[in-house]
């Protein structure tokens, strides 16, 4: 009799834990709608979100030159839903490769992927020692510029599309600087969403996401 006791207040205390973690826990479906979704965001953005019953999702999004897929686990919190990609994707970044110098040669400089082919449309802001700084983008051949006696000082690049901004690289002093930046795009296309939020409105669902709110509507 005093093991029967003992083991339906050790049940007790069981189960009186395990609620207190389920109460603590994040909500799953409960709160926030599960299934399949589609964006309605004009004809040139082609989405889908899946939240899925088990804490996972998938996504992906076609807009413009911009691809990118994501998986993950999310959580409800207030009605609102948070995403999060899993693992962490790693972010491109840019590396200045090398520089070289010849006499007679103009400033130039090229953006390439790690095997070489070489990267249009990276934007770049050029400042010098006096005067208005050069700001474009690269073309297939890079990019050069005659100097009219000013002296280059610092370069910084930025990925338009996914939005990726290298560090401010010193240029070295001399004549005929040539820089050559790598663009490593490591896990580049894989949105890293960090706790994003997707609120529910009606029917709808609200991505905020790229500096705006995507609505979804479900497709299940």
């Amino acid at each position: 009799m005093g093991n029967h006791r003992h083991r339906l207040s050790w049940v007790k205390a069981a189960i009186a834990l395990l609620l207190g973690i389920l109460i603590a826990m994040p909500a799953k479906a409960a709160d926030c709608p599960t299934g399949l979704f589609r964006a309605v965001a004009g004809p040139d953005t082609a989405s889908m979100l899946e939240i899925g019953k088990d804490g996972h999702f998938r996504y992906g999004l076609s807009e413009g030159a911009v691809d990118e897929t994501a998986e993950g686990g999310w959580e409800c919190a207030d009605g609102v839903l948070l995403l999060t990609t899993e693992p962490t994707p790693k972010p491109a970044r840019f590396r200045l490769d090398h520089v070289t110098q010849g006499e007679e040669a103009p400033f130039s400089l090229i953006v390439t992927w790690p095997d070489g082919n070489a990267v249009a449309g990276v934007d770049f802001k050029l400042d010098f020692d006096k005067g208005d700084p050069a700001i474009a983008y690269t073309q297939p051949s890079g990019w050069a510029t005659d100097l009219d006696g000013r002296v280059p000082k610092t370069i910084q690049f930025a990925e338009p599309f996914y939005g990726t901004v290298s560090p401010v690289f010193p240029v070295p002093p001399g004549k005929g600087v040539r820089l050559h930046v790598v663009l490593e795009p490591n896990d580049m296309g894989v949105a890293a969403f960090s706790a994003t939020r997707v609120r529910i409105e009606g029917e709808r669902l609200l991505l905020e996401w790229r500096g705006r709110a995507i609505p979804y509507e479900r497709q299940d």
